[in-house]
């Protein structure tokens, strides 16, 4: 029986219009290079080579662009309610996103649901998402098992399977063509499926 949600935050419970164009350029600036940012955390970590203060620099220009995409996010669907639902529900909630926790904590205000999750980890605490996804389970106290992960991309997929914690992808466009897990195009139909 489920007793806990993790939910991802970008493109799960908000679209955020992240400027990634001027987050690369200015990362091609620190690191004096051409070469591309993506994928984005781990191409970072793997160019700072242990560079601590490097990591650092980095993370805090992508999270000036998160912070001003903050102020403009779009709530997907009908999140807020869901999120709302679940709680009323006694679910335990958590968040895991690769955003900064200043973003995080600007959307989740605004949204008026950051006093429901029990915790929220961000990239700022783990940037590796089934590292974040095992801290929400221990500060969840409950088994693997019993909590299931919402997430929209096939890497919220594998590190929820990493952890050995069930998970429900919320992608459309892998509605008929992923069958890893569950797929929805609704977070609505979170309702029918989490019981």
């Amino acid at each position: 029986m489920i007793k806990g949600i993790i939910f991802d935050l970008d493109g799960t419970l908000v679209r955020l219009p992240i400027k990634y164009d001027k987050i690369f350029t200015k990362l091609q600036n620190l690191f004096d290079t051409q070469d591309e940012f993506r994928p984005l955390i781990p191409t970072i970590i793997k160019k700072a080579n242990n560079d601590s203060k490097l990591v650092e620099k980095a993370f805090n220009i992508i999270c000036e662009e998160e912070v001003i995409a903050a102020n403009n996010f779009k709530a997907i669907d009908d999140s807020v309610n869901i999120v709302n639902y679940f709680k009323s529900k006694d679910y335990s909630l958590c968040l895991v996103t690769m955003q900064c926790m200043n973003a995080a904590k600007i959307i989740l205000d605004k949204m008026q649901i950051l006093e429901l999750f029990s915790s929220i980890v961000t990239r700022d605490v783990l940037h590796e998402r089934h590292l974040q996804i095992k801290k929400s389970i221990d500060v969840l106290s409950l088994s693997t098992n019993e909590i299931i992960m919402v997430g929209d991309r096939i890497n919220d997929v594998k590190s929820a399977k990493q952890v050995g914690c069930p998970v429900i992808l919320f992608n459309k466009d892998k509605l008929n063509s992923f069958t890893e897990c569950q797929v929805i195009s609704k977070l609505s139909e979170l309702k029918k499926l989490i019981l």
